[in-house]
């Protein structure tokens, strides 16, 4: 057996206040009030308005505001929230409640908060008109149920995009030290998420599925999809596209996952940028494997694996401002990005030539569209 090194305790120390300090210059959320979601009486005059669905496996939280806990529930339950935009709010940005009552002329707020059944889920996306298109929002690591709420609405508004906005909420623990947690309650959601997914795909209600899936939710949406294809020897032509942004995955699972889907399998989209300081401590915790959404798709081995991949699209965002200090939500506060997003899901007849025309005109670097065969690993 090799002699395990030793190393100076000093050292440790010094590594794990390293380590603990990192991580919380990364954090978007850990200082917000839990009260975020105290719904006000009125809308400011010459805001908007959002409707949405929350769907979750949260445990609900018996905090005024806060809604579900970070503990998980063998239940799936929802709620449908309307959520004030600010008049002065600035696309790509998302201004956040500072806790107590709003200030509702410069930042986000909870006009409703109604208990809902599935029933009433349907009744609710057979008012938003929006032709039988859904958009799925799966929310990453370190998020509590406000912060997706309010980041969905946020993504809604800014796009604008025809799909009526779901938010599949996972019980993140929200807490800064918690990966372990996250990525354990990720796992756990897998059979809720998938459905979700089915009953959607089965309604004749509905037309066609995007998902979007941010960090941490990446792992949990291809663990869904794989499953799916599993299970029924495809995913469903209904689910259209799957925008993976910033995703926190393994990049040899990946390839796992996402070479069990074949080739009838949805659009996918990677949004990556090697900047990502927050997917760089992932990649520490992992014992320096690589994640998906750090990579540098034009350097190899990357570039032939997605060359040689059909129906992909990979941006790369490392020369595009905007994602805060650990620039891993560009996805979301990218005035660019939501345009690329917006423009390419609002036509069902757009060619891979027109999706890179459009990136280009956004001002992101569109790296490559496959165009050969459905394998990665060659």
């Amino acid at each position: 057996m090799p002699r395990l090194r030793h190393f100076d305790p000093r050292f440790n120390a010094v590594l794990a206040t390293f380590f603990v300090l990192s991580v919380v210059s990364l954090s978007g959320c850990a200082s917000r009030a839990p009260s975020l979601l105290l719904p006000i009486e009125a809308a400011p005059a010459g805001g908007k308005t959002i409707d949405l669905l929350a769907i979750t496996t949260r445990a609900t939280s018996d905090v005024p505001g806060e809604i579900y806990s970070g503990q998980r529930s063998r239940d799936v339950t929802g709620r449908i929230i309307t959520v004030s935009i600010p008049p002065n709010h600035q696309p790509g940005q998302l201004e956040w409640p500072s806790g107590g009552e709003p200030d509702i002329e410069n930042e986000f707020a909870a006009l409703s908060v109604e208990t809902t059944t599935p029933e009433g889920a349907w009744d609710w996306f057979d008012e938003q008109e929006t032709h039988g298109r859904l958009l799925i929002f799966v929310h990453g690591y370190n998020v509590r149920f406000a912060d997706a709420v309010l980041r969905l609405a946020q993504i809604t508004n800014d796009m604008p995009v025809l799909a009526a906005p779901v938010l599949f909420s996972w019980p993140s623990g929200g807490e800064l030290l918690g990966y372990n947690y996250d990525k354990e309650s990720a796992t756990y959601a897998r059979d809720a998420l998938e459905l979700v997914l089915s009953e959607a795909i089965e309604s004749e209600r509905v037309s066609q599925i995007t998902i979007l899936a941010h960090s941490m939710g990446s792992w949990i949406t291809m663990e869904t999809l794989r499953q799916m294809a599993i299970r029924n020897g495809r995913v469903h032509e209904k689910v259209v596209d799957v925008i993976l942004a910033a995703p926190d995955l393994d990049i040899d699972v990946f390839e796992q996952q996402f070479l069990t889907l074949g080739e009838s399998r949805p659009f996918f989209t990677f949004i990556v940028s090697a900047d990502d300081r927050a997917l760089g401590l992932s990649k520490m915790l992992a014992r320096g494997e690589q994640r998906l959404g750090a990579i540098d798709p034009s350097q190899e081995p990357y570039r032939s694996r997605i060359e040689s991949t059909r129906g992909v699209t990979v941006i790369d965002l490392k020369d595009v401002e905007g994602g805060g200090g650990a620039h891993h939500s560009k996805f979301a506060e990218s005035g660019e990005m939501l345009d690329f997003v917006r423009r390419t899901l609002a036509d069902d007849d757009i060619d891979l030539a027109e999706r890179t025309s459009i990136g280009e005109q956004a001002g992101a670097v569109i790296v490559t569209l496959g165009l050969g065969v459905a394998e990665i690993s060659e």
